[in-house]
């Protein structure tokens, strides 16, 4: 969800990342292509990455369907026919107005919130979606686990969900801020870094600075290439601690010194689908990788290292292509924490009971997929003893 409506101007070093990439082409001019490889580079000689980019639209699923089993790759009719059914998905929910709700959030709806969760907002505050989609003929945004699919959670991440949601049993929907999800208390976990639409990124000696735009996300990722040492693990930050690397013509960035307050902390929050980042951040690794493959695209890829809650790494890839100069990147502002919070405390406070029972109705949702989330940790524990 994009609130380009909530635009206002920029200020400070935020500004810097609003405003056509070109000008900055013209004070730091690139080089020619360097050495006859195709790579253009900045006139201090790295790889130029500069520019706003978008993540490329492929209908691609993050994990692969069960159908496909162990393929990598769809024929070419089976991609056309994936594209022509997300456009038409995506035309349908562009006509029909009055009911624009996310399909994935809509599902987990409980019954008390039918009608209602995922469907709170009109055409004005969501972004109409792509009006075009690139053949891609990957089967799935994940490339490694090589099933194409998430690895499942260790022993020790199924406890701590089932601990949390003990506690959740026994709470209302909002007895407390804890109770309500983190996009709602307008705090953004530092994996909106890897699921942004649209970044831009700008380079100096010894420097790549990112941008990314999403909701109440307005602090530029400042990387420093100069093999400097990381700050000691007590010191943890929302967006985590990042250093940078060229590896040939790859940019690397890895990223730690996350806190541990990724997931909501422990009381399960409510609106908090099982699809969504369940560790505490801890222990978590993200290194990025960006390729520029052509004047128009970057071959982005994330890998996820979290030993506290995935049995084993996980590697994403998701193009990104150039974007126009002109695309406007505003400020985000989380309005809905100006009074949201306040009001749903009051409306629990008003009927305390309606406020438990709605909210053990959405924990019995979750139940197939907290038994599935469990079969898959104790088939992998079965498989690999040893690991135990």
């Amino acid at each position: 969800m994009r609130y380009g409506a909530l635009a206002v101007a920029l200020a400070g070093i935020v500004a810097v990342f609003s405003w056509p990439a070109r000008p900055f082409a013209a004070q730091a001019p690139t080089a020619a292509r360097s050495g006859g490889s195709g790579t253009t580079r900045t006139a201090w000689g790295d790889p130029d990455l500069q520019g706003k980019w978008q993540t490329v639209e492929t209908a691609t699923p993050m994990e692969r369907p069960k159908e496909f089993a162990n393929r990598e790759v769809l024929t070419d009719q089976e991609v056309t026919a994936r594209v022509d059914a997300f456009m038409k998905r995506n035309q349908a929910a562009d006509d029909a107005d009055a009911d624009i709700a996310f399909p994935e959030i809509k599902k987990l709806a409980p019954e008390h919130e039918k009608g209602i969760r995922g469907q709170e907002y009109n055409r004005f505050w969501v972004d109409a979606g792509p009006t075009r989609v690139r053949r891609w003929s990957r089967t799935s945004l994940v490339i490694d686990p090589p099933d194409g699919r998430l690895p499942p959670f260790t022993p020790e991440a199924i406890k701590r969900i089932e601990a949390r949601e003990a506690v959740r049993y026994q709470r209302g929907e909002a007895d407390s801020w804890e109770d309500r999800n983190q996009n709602e208390r307008c705090l953004q976990t530092v994996f909106v870094r890897v699921n942004a639409v649209e970044r831009s990124i700008l380079q100096a000696p010894g420097y790549v600075a990112i941008n990314v735009l999403a909701l109440n996300t307005n602090e530029p990722v400042i990387v420093p290439l100069d093999n400097r040492t990381r700050p000691s693990a007590a010191a943890r930050r929302w967006l985590g601690v990042s250093r940078g690397r060229w590896d040939g013509t790859t940019l690397v960035i890895e990223t730690t010194n996350v806190n541990g307050k990724q997931d909501g902390g422990p009381i399960l929050p409510t609106r908090t689908p099982y699809q969504r980042f369940l560790g505490p951040g801890d222990t978590v690794r993200i290194t990025e990788r960006f390729k520029r493959v052509d004047a128009e695209t970057i071959e982005y890829t994330y890998t996820v290292e979290d030993p506290k809650t995935y049995v084993r790494p996980y590697t994403v890839m998701r193009p990104l292509t150039k974007a126009d100069d002109n695309l406007l990147m505003p400020e985000n502002a989380c309005h809905e924490g100006n009074y949201g919070i306040v009001g749903q405390l009051s409306a629990a406070r008003a009927d305390e009971a309606y406020a438990l029972n709605a909210s053990r109705a959405e924990q019995a949702g979750r139940q197939s997929q907290l038994q599935e989330m469990k079969r898959r940790t104790e088939e992998w524990v079965r498989a690999h003893p040893q690991q135990r």
